[in-house]
Order: structure tokens, then C-alpha cells, then sequence
């Protein structure tokens, strides 16, 4: 039988052939960041990734917005083809994309955070102009689920990062609290495939030395950007509860909770969830107010 996938899905491999192969960007003396940049129309779209993520995981969207919008995806310093920073820290990480940004002449970007990379856009966003933010499956705090300290601690202790995952193990995991229930295997699979496990040290210490305790709820007043929560119900990883809290806290926050998603809602329904990026586009090019959009643009759900 053919593989059956969701309303606006592309395959990661038909995603990749048709964009062009990322290249080293210098944006420091110690940081060359391994990045995709699709020229296009202002705002640019510009994607952060999660703890042990991948510039390739919002290939959905890079296949969708390719020619209508400037796109930027990179690897976090310390991941993928990107050298290592000389200290893990957010700060370090919103210095390293102001220098991305700065040397792509990208001024005022929408940026798109997902997983552990909310906290970059958030920090990002309170000190750097933004034309909107979009927040997925993360938030301002809370962004460490309790099963990941004991998990990953032991981890690098014994360097397993070296090994071969056990596959297997790793699918098991997936599976049960990163997607939802009725999203197809296929796009499980295909996301798994966007995103390898790193064997490099440094990237899991971006995670357990940058991330971990990270609250940004202080001064969150500061991020005065349209910014649009998404989450879904199915998150094992992040409480929907951080996210509805955190478009609560932002003065321009709107929430939203995409049914029949989980960690991964840009894969698992993405013609839905490219309807609230243009509901973002709407509202930072348009000057329409975001909540109207959002409502607008997903009338039919």
C-alpha cells in the first residue's frame, strides 16, 4: 500500500533535494555555524532548533515557504556541522545567531523556536528586534522533562554517545512522548530520519550546560513581539501547561493547542500548522492583530 501522509506533508528526502546544501557561516572567531539560507521576501522565517536537534527538522515548512519567504536554518554551535562554542550557554547562543543574522543582513526576522531553541527565540527576541515569534512545544520555563537529567547524566559519564544508539530504544522513546498517537509511522520515521542522533560530546552538553534550568519568566515583558504559542496535547516532553502560561506572560502572546499533535506538530499536521505561520506572516507584514489571524486562518479546524 502508499504510504498515506498528513495534509500539506513533504517527504524529508523531496524536502532536501530541492533545497540547496547547507554551508559554514562565520559568526565569530570561535563559531562557524553550519546554516541553510533560502533568499526570499522580508521578514525571514528564521528556525532554531531543540536540544540534540537538527537544521533539517522543520523540512516540511523549508519545502513550503521556499520562494515565498527568506529562510534561515542552522545548527546550534556544538551540533551537526558546526564548531563547538567555548562556553554552552543561551547567551552564547543568541550572541551566535545575532552574527548569523548579522551576516546574512537579516534585520528583523520571525523567528521560530521549537523545543529547547523557545528559550533562544524567546532571549533573542527581548534583546533584538523581531517581527514576530513562534513558539512550539516549549515556552519561557519548565522546558526539562523529569526523566531527562537521569537519563542523560549517566549518558555522558559513560560516553554512549559514542556507541550506535540502541535503535530500537530510541523508536520506543519517540514514539510514546514525542508524537501523537494517530500520527502515521511514516512521519515518525521520516522525522527520525531529519534527525539523528549526534555522536558528537558537545552537542548533549549544549543541552545539560546551556538549557537545563533555564527560566526567562522575569523579564518577560521585554519581548514585545507578536508571538504565537503552539502546542500539542500529546507533548510528553513539555507540558502544555508551560506554553499557556507563557503566551499568558508575553504582552503580545496569543496560544494556541493544535489538536492531534504532540512534540513534532510542524511534521505531524503541517498544513495546519503552516495556516498559523501564515497567520503570523499576517500579522507582522500585514499589521493585522494576531489573535484575529490565528482565528481567521483556522477557522475550518
Amino acid at each position: 500500500m502508499p504510504t498515506t501522509y498528513p495534509p500539506g506533508y513533504v517527504p524529508f528526502e523531496a524536502a532536501r533535494e530541492a533545497l540547496p546544501p547547507p554551508t559554514g557561516v562565520r559568526v565569530s572567531e570561535a563559531v562557524e555555524l553550519e546554516t541553510l539560507h533560502v533568499p526570499g521576501p522580508d521578514p525571514a522565517l528564521v528556525f532554531v532548533h531543540g536540544g540534540l536537534g537538527s537544521l533539517w527538522n522543520p523540512y516540511p515548512q523549508l519545502a513550503t515557504f521556499a520562494g515565498d519567504r527568506e529562510l534561515v536554518t542552522y545548527s546550534l554551535a556544538g551540533n551537526g556541522g558546526s564548531t563547538e562554542r567555548p562556553d554552552q550557554s543561551i547567551d552564547g547562543h543568541v550572541a551566535d545567531l545575532r552574527g548569523l543574522l548579522d551576516e546574512l543582513g537579516v534585520e528583523r526576522p520571525i523567528l521560530h523556536g521549537h523545543s529547547y531553541g523557545t528559550a533562544v527565540a524567546v532571549e533573542y527576541a527581548k534583546r533584538h528586534p523581531a517581527a514576530g515569534v513562534v513558539l512550539h512545544a516549549g515556552g519561557d520555563h519548565d522546558l526539562t522533562p523529569s526523566w531527562e537529567k537521569p537519563l542523560l547524566r549517566p549518558f555522558l559519564a559513560l560516553r554512549l554517545y559514542r556507541l550506535a544508539p540502541d535503535d530500537a530504544l530510541v523508536r520506543r522513546l519517540v514514539y510514546r512522548v514525542g508524537f501523537h498517537g494517530a500520527t502515521p509511522r511514516a512521519v515518525v520515521e521520516d522525522f527520525l530520519l531529519s534527525n539523528p542522533l549526534p555522536d558528537r560530546r558537545s552537542a548533549w552538553t549544549t543541552v545539560t550546560e546551556a538549557f537545563w534550568g533555564y527560566d526567562g519568566r522575569a523579564d518577560a515583558d521585554r519581548l514585545t513581539a507578536p508571538a504565537l504559542v503552539v502546542h500539542g496535547p500529546a507533548d510528553g516532553i513539555v507540558p502544555v501547561d508551560v506554553a499557556r502560561d507563557t503566551a499568558a506572560r508575553l504582552p503580545s502572546g496569543v496560544f494556541c493547542r493544535l489538536e492531534r499533535t504532540g512534540h513534532v506538530a510542524f511534521a505531524e499536521r503541517p498544513a495546519a500548522y503552516n495556516d498559523l505561520l501564515r497567520a503570523m506572516f499576517d500579522a507582522a507584514v500585514g499589521g493585522h492583530d494576531l489573535e484575529a489571524a490565528v482565528r481567521a486562518r483556522t477557522r475550518r479546524e
